[in-house]
């Protein structure tokens, strides 16, 4: 008898420590997230100063008069972000050679500027810092220039 009531005792704390240890546990153990760097030169949390790399376009007309091209009227309408779909199609230099992508910048620029005839485009990627939440105290810095010749128009 004395045995049925220590297992009863003891099952009865085995059933409560179940409850508890649940209830005290951490709800994601597997979730980890990474710390904040301590240094990180140039970043926000060292300078305060929000920093990005932005492009700007600029086409090239055969009266020699450079236009501004805004990037949302360059990129057609769509679900994603045109800054990230801008980035992943033109940060680089290969876009200057592949002819599909000229014949479309080409196509898209002459519709942008109707009764001008489009020479080429030029994507200057910049470094923006925003010092204050007006746009007119954004600092750019250029970093880099892709010159996008169209050719001889057809």
């Amino acid at each position: 008898m004395r045995i049925v009531f220590g297992a009863t005792v003891l099952w009865i704390v085995v059933l409560q420590y179940i409850p508890f240890a649940v209830w005290r546990a951490e709800p994601y153990p597997a979730l980890v997230l990474p710390g904040f760097p301590a240094q990180c030169a140039g970043c926000l949390l060292e300078t305060g100063v929000p920093r990005t790399k932005e492009p700007a376009v600029v086409a090239r007309f055969t009266d020699g008069a450079p236009r501004r091209v805004p990037l949302d009227s360059l990129l057609p309408a769509g679900p994603s972000v045109r800054l990230m779909v801008f980035t992943a199609a033109f940060s680089d230099g290969s876009v200057a050679t592949d002819p599909d992508a000229v014949a479309w910048l080409r196509s898209r620029t002459a519709q942008l500027f109707p009764g001008y005839q489009p020479t080429g485009l030029d994507i200057v990627w910049r470094t923006a810092t925003y010092r204050a939440a007006d746009a007119s105290a954004v600092e750019y810095q250029p970093l880099r220039t892709i010159h996008i010749d169209f050719g001889n128009p057809t």
